[in-house]
């Protein structure tokens, strides 16, 4: 039995798996209560080689395909920026602009966040400002998509893809990670996923 994190009745659980594009078998899976809790997840089933994917940032390459799966962690190492699976962390399809939008939204965040602290705000708009020149043509920067499962990918002949050791893939975040797909185990990681999140780190 899988009790509901709200009334603590038992959960109907329904999963189905089905091979897509890109992130090949995904696990589908949704949780309901008769008190009203529902929640649905995606989950891609398959664990392949630990892959490093390197690109570019300039205007040949900005709207080149980045696919990000819920194990996949994007860095921009110049600004100290990095996105990273947190529990319930999921994957999206979106290109390198999409990318650089995503860190913009985070860092205004941040500053909005951090609006009494002149260091951290002056820093933020630092950051914001390489963003945004980045995304008109006007500064370099360089992306890394590195996934301990494999199953992300930057769709570039402009990207750089290299294979990463296990230790290197040892000390990466994964967020969910499913060991069981059909017992108890996994279904109160799924439950448990429910309240977690994304992992941005502004440094």
């Amino acid at each position: 039995m899988i009790p509901c994190p709200v009334c603590g009745e038992e959960l109907n659980v329904v999963t189905a798996t089905y091979d897509t594009p890109y992130f090949g078998k995904l696990l589908i899976t949704s949780i309901s209560c008769r008190c009203g809790f529902k929640h649905s997840d995606s989950f891609v089933a398959e664990i392949k080689d630990p892959v490093r994917f390197t690109i570019e940032v300039n205007k040949k390459t900005l709207f080149s395909k980045v696919v990000r799966s819920t194990s996949g962690t994007i860095r921009i190492p110049e600004l100290g920026l990095a996105m990273e699976p947190g529990p319930a962390s999921q994957g999206f399809i979106t290109n390198v602009e999409g990318v650089l939008m995503r860190f913009e939204d985070v860092v205004e965040m941040a500053k909005r966040w951090n609006s009494d602290d002149a260091d951290a705000v002056e820093r933020c708009n630092f950051i914001l400002e390489k963003l945004r020149l980045a995304r008109d043509g006007k500064e370099r920067l360089t992306i890394v998509l590195e996934d301990p499962h494999g199953n992300s990918m930057i769709i570039s002949d402009e990207a750089f893809m290299e294979k990463m050791s296990e230790v290197e893939a040892r000390s990466l975040k994964t967020g969910l990670t499913v060991v069981e797909i059909t017992g108890e185990d996994y279904l109160k990681r799924v439950v448990d996923s429910a309240s977690g999140g994304e992992e941005t780190d502004v440094t």
